[in-house]
């Protein structure tokens, strides 16, 4: 799959510290290269603080979310920070879908 405008845009708008981190996979994940804990999230240090790859950059494109609220991975893969992959939905919400997944590919 090649990179979209849109993708490239977005990209863009990442301070270079960020973007260089970030692989672009076929199936469009932007999946987060360094620092990567062992349940595969990607984790990011910014002012002395650990920020989950994933939430830090959802919030720089499109803000905060409501409280009580997770961030789902559309895609099924925890490495990928690309918000448009990313929803924000209740904790049962996201188990389900998890298990949903997990039941598929058996």
């Amino acid at each position: 799959m090649m990179i979209t405008k849109t993708q490239l845009y977005l990209l863009d708008k990442l301070p270079i510290k960020l973007r260089k981190r970030i692989e672009i996979s076929p199936d469009g994940c932007w999946l987060w290269q360094v620092n990567i804990n062992r349940n595969g999230y990607g984790r990011i240090y910014e002012n002395g603080k650990r920020h989950m790859a994933h939430i830090f950059i959802y919030k720089f494109f499109k803000g905060d979310y409501v409280e009580g609220l997770v961030l789902d991975h559309l895609c099924t893969n925890r490495q990928c920070c690309n918000p448009s992959h990313l929803s924000p939905v209740t904790i049962q919400h996201n188990t389900h879908r998890g298990k949903a997944v997990l039941f598929k590919t058996i």
